[in-house]
C-alpha cells in the first residue's frame, strides 16, 4: 500500500486541499511526550476526487493532527461498513479473519502503524496467543479493518505524525474560511469560555452577506450541523457539502441558543 495511492509517489508537504475539507479529524504538531506512539481514531473514509482512490484519515484524540493513508477499494469498503454498522449478508474477508482468530483463541491487542518506507506504510498487528504477545507484519488497511472489528486501539508512530505527510489541523482550524456567503473561523478558547462552551468545538461567523445575512449574524457561533458537532471551519464546510442542500444549524447568539434552517445557497430561517 503506498502512502499516496497505488500508482503515485509520495509528495510530502503537498496534501490535496480536499483532505483539509474533511474535517478530520486528524496530524503534525501533536504534543510531544515520552511515548513513541500516539493513539488515533478513524475519522473518515473518503474518495480522493483527483485520483479516485479511497483514503482513510487517522486523527489523534485531541483532533490536532491527522494522517491520510490511501488504500484499496475493498479495504475501504471493509472499514466503512464496520464504522457505519452495516451487516453484510455474508462475512467479508476481515469478518472471516476475526471469526477464525476468535475460534482458535487468538485476540487482537492493538495495531501500530510504524513507518513509511519507499512510499509505503508498514503496520503491525499485536496478537495475544496462549498468553504470549506476537507481532505480525500487516498492511495498514488490513490492520485498521481488523482493529475496528475487534474494537481495539490504533497507534501511529509519533515520527509519522510530525512528518511532512501529516496534516496540522490546528492551523486549518484558525484560518478563516469562506463558505458561500458566510465566512467562519475557529472558536478561540477565550470565546468558548465566555459562552460557557467546550473548547475545540464550534466556528464563529466573522462575515456574512447576501441572503445568509437574514439568518446569521456576525459573532454567531455555529455549534452543530444537523445535530453533529462542528470542530473547525473545514469540518463546517464538509458537513454542509455532505447535506442535501438544506441543513439545520445549532447557533449560539450571545447567551441564547437558536436553530437556523440553512440552505447551501446561503439563505436561512431562524426558529
Amino acid at each position: 500500500m503506498t502512502a499516496l495511492g497505488s500508482s503515485a509517489a509520495a509528495r510530502p508537504g503537498r496534501i490535496p486541499r480536499w483532505v483539509l475539507l474533511l474535517g478530520v479529524g486528524l496530524a503534525a504538531g501533536c504534543a510531544r511526550g515520552p511515548h513513541p506512539e500516539v493513539e488515533v481514531e478513524v475519522a473518515r473514509v473518503a474518495v480522493d476526487p483527483a485520483s479516485r482512490s479511497p483514503v482513510v484519515l487517522l486523527e489523534d484524540k485531541a483532533h490536532t493532527v491527522a494522517l491520510p493513508i490511501w488504500i484499496g477499494p475493498a479495504e475501504a469498503h471493509a472499514i466503512a461498513t464496520q464504522l457505519e454498522g452495516v451487516e453484510p449478508p455474508r462475512p467479508l474477508t476481515h469478518d472471516l479473519m476475526k471469526s477464525v482468530m476468535e475460534r482458535i483463541g487468538v485476540s487482537l491487542q492493538r495495531v501500530v502503524i510504524r513507518e513509511l518506507r519507499d512510499n509505503t506504510y508498514f503496520a503491525s498487528l499485536f496478537l495475544l496467543w496462549d498468553g504470549e504477545e506476537v507481532e505480525i507484519d500487516s498492511r495498514p488497511s488490513d490492520a485498521i479493518a481488523l482493529a475496528v472489528r475487534f474494537r481495539q486501539p490504533i497507534f501511529v508512530d509519533r515520527a509519522l505524525l510530525e512528518g511532512q505527510a501529516a496534516l496540522d489541523l490546528r492551523a486549518a482550524r484558525d484560518e478563516p474560511l469562506r463558505v458561500g456567503d458566510v465566512t467562519v473561523q475557529g472558536l478561540s478558547d477565550e470565546m468558548a469560555e465566555y459562552f460557557d462552551l467546550p473548547a475545540g468545538q464550534g466556528v464563529v461567523v466573522s462575515d456574512v452577506s447576501g441572503p445568509a445575512g437574514e439568518a446569521l449574524h456576525r459573532g454567531d457561533v455555529i455549534l452543530e450541523v444537523d445535530g453533529s458537532p462542528v470542530r473547525d471551519p473545514a469540518d463546517f464546510r464538509a458537513k454542509l457539502r455532505a447535506g442535501d442542500g438544506r441543513v439545520d444549524l445549532s447557533v449560539q447568539r450571545e447567551q441564547t441558543r437558536i436553530r437556523v434552517a440553512f440552505t447551501s445557497a446561503g439563505s436561512g430561517e431562524v426558529d
